[in-house]
């Protein structure tokens, strides 16, 4: 670490200097507490009796221990000048014993055999660690072959460094450097990620950068000073109870440039989902409350860090994002609205056809379209739940139906793709298998052959998409034209049966009355111009044209 640059705000490998490193014999510690006036560590090493650190000008401290040996617990003891004490973890360590507050000695070493995917993503899987792995039903292995069976390209964890409220998702956490130990051993994961690169699947990590845990052994008042917080009362603490990151201050920056590099080079990533940009965007995420010029200037060397390393830059963004801070890709809330349409009565979703207009029209190329996690909580029901009535399956698949014909990189979160009827909570276990389960069944088949449309025909932005005035109620006719082929898809959200004479020669692709699916049967097949085509109530289908209208 280029000390100069650490101070400066610009270091962007502070956890190779910072934290614990193993020495010829036992490691050495650093830490970084300018304010204070004297540094103790306390451990296993020295039975918890305080051994004071030498202090230099550049305000980092620091002590060699040839006792100290791997997965030693330690803290800090900090004196601040005011002679005020308090206990620390160490923010630079790998590891974190979170129920005793402590540190713990030692890093990963395993060393990677395969190199990160250079596919684009299509098709990604959000995934909560915790639920997945609980009671060990679910292994990585598991998890490989579930997406390839299920055709994800990518999988995006919900945050994986340390936290303390299991509730919080892992947002505001406790550390941005240490791997939570609720999800396993490091190494572990590691592993995974090869695994998942062997198979050609991309890991996404989702980090939340903005906030940090106010529990008084984190980053608080670290060294008797907002070392990395506001000093300002009304923007110290966001509307959550975390406490915001203060970008302006070098060591916020320092801190923060470290962790990127950290995730992407020591996991090997192919992907960093920064969550809820706004929060960085706008003071307190609120747009009303104007732009944070500080964080937009931070974000823009993060950005620049990620793809110099050869990762993607991600984000989600809790509204409707509309700016352009050169991301690849961000994840917003637009197709939340389309389900709030499918959680009314069939009678009134003809109100809201511009928003899914909009939606179909749009320029979605650089965005991640799709169902978070919140989806399928949200209102206390999963994705399946909130379709309104009875009839949820067929509606949620003319939803899926609708999300794959648009020209964007999408994510469903775990559970969806096997219509999951289940509210998802941190506290249970997730239910991926069909389990004899004909309805599951039938609907997992159908997600599949969507999919695999999804990637044979919509295989890239290069198209145009044209809305086409068929009249109706509830019900979208759309083309979507690529150089070699056009399409045609119709949606129809209602419960009313449609017969529409055909602009076009078609040939059927699917249809989500097909029997194989769980449907009526009334399927269409190849039709001539001006035949009808038959679209039944919450029906959808999507059909080749084989000829344009003469």
């Amino acid at each position: 670490m280029d000390t100069k640059s650490f101070l400066k705000g610009k270091s962007q490998t502070a956890y190779d200097f910072l934290g614990n490193h193993k020495k010829s014999t036992g490691y050495i510690f650093r830490i970084f507490a300018p304010n204070a006036s004297t540094v103790e560590i306390i451990g296993d090493f020295n039975d918890w009796q305080g051994q004071r650190l030498r202090k230099y000008k550049t305000g980092i401290f620091s002590i060699s221990i040839n006792d100290a040996k791997e997965n030693d617990r330690y803290q800090y003891i900090i004196t601040s000048e005011d002679g005020k004490k308090t206990k620390k973890i160490d923010p630079y360590a790998e590891k974190i014993n979170i129920e005793q507050n402590c540190s713990t000695v030692g890093s990963s070493e395993h060393k990677f055999k395969n190199k990160k995917v250079k596919n684009k993503p299509n098709n990604i899987y959000q995934v909560h660690m915790g639920s997945l792995l609980k009671d060990n039903e679910f292994t990585y292995e598991k998890i490989v072959e579930h997406c390839k069976a299920n055709n994800f390209d990518y999988i995006s964890f919900l945050p994986l460094a340390e936290y303390e409220n299991y509730k919080s998702y892992g947002y505001k956490n406790f550390s941005l450097f240490a791997y939570s130990k609720r999800y396993g051993n490091v190494d572990d994961f590691k592993k995974f990620v090869d695994i998942a690169h062997k198979n050609n699947i991309g890991i996404i990590v989702e980090l939340d950068i903005y906030e940090f845990d106010d529990n008084f052994y984190s980053l608080f008042d670290f060294d008797g000073t907002n070392l990395y917080g506001y000093a300002y009362e009304d923007i110290k603490y966001n509307y959550y109870g975390g406490i915001n990151f203060d970008p302006s201050k070098n060591s916020s920056r320092s801190y923060i440039l470290s962790a990127i590099n950290y995730w992407i080079r020591e996991y090997n990533l192919d992907g960093l989902m920064l969550s809820n940009i706004e929060n960085a965007i706008y003071w307190q995420g609120q747009a009303e409350r104007g732009i944070n010029e500080a964080w937009l200037e931070l974000l823009e060397e993060i950005i620049n860090l990620i793809h110099k390393k050869d990762s993607l830059a991600l984000a989600s963004f809790n509204g409707i994002y509309d700016l352009d801070l050169n991301f690849d890709y961000v994840h917003d809330l637009r197709f939340r609205e389309v389900i709030r349409i499918m959680q009314k009565a069939p009678i009134e979703r003809d109100k809201y056809k511009t928003i899914v207009q909009k939606l179909v029209t749009r320029d979605n190329s650089k965005k991640i379209i799709g169902f978070s996690y919140v989806d399928s909580y949200l209102d206390e029901a999963s994705l399946a739940m909130k379709m309104y009535g009875n009839n949820k399956i067929s509606q949620l698949k003319s939803l899926f139906t609708l999300l794959y014909s648009l020209d964007s990189i999408k994510m469903i979160f775990m559970g969806d793709e096997v219509a999951d009827f289940k509210t998802f909570s941190v506290f249970d276990k997730v239910n991926l298998t069909i389990d004899n389960n004909k309805e599951r069944e039938e609907f997992n088949k159908f997600y599949n052959d969507l999919i695999k449309i999804f990637k044979t025909r919509f295989n890239t932005f290069d198209s145009t998409t044209k809305l086409l005035d068929i009249g109706g109620y509830s019900i979208y006719a759309f083309t979507r034209e690529y150089k070699d082929k056009k399409l045609l898809i119709l949606i129809n959200i209602t419960d009313l049966e449609y017969k529409i004479k055909s602009p076009y020669k078609l040939e059927e692709i699917i249809n989500t009355d097909n029997l194989d699916y769980g449907g009526s049967g009334n399927i269409n097949g190849i039709l001539d111009k001006k035949e009808y085509i038959k679209i039944m109530p919450f029906g959808s289908a999507i059909f080749k044209i084989k000829e344009d209208e003469k």
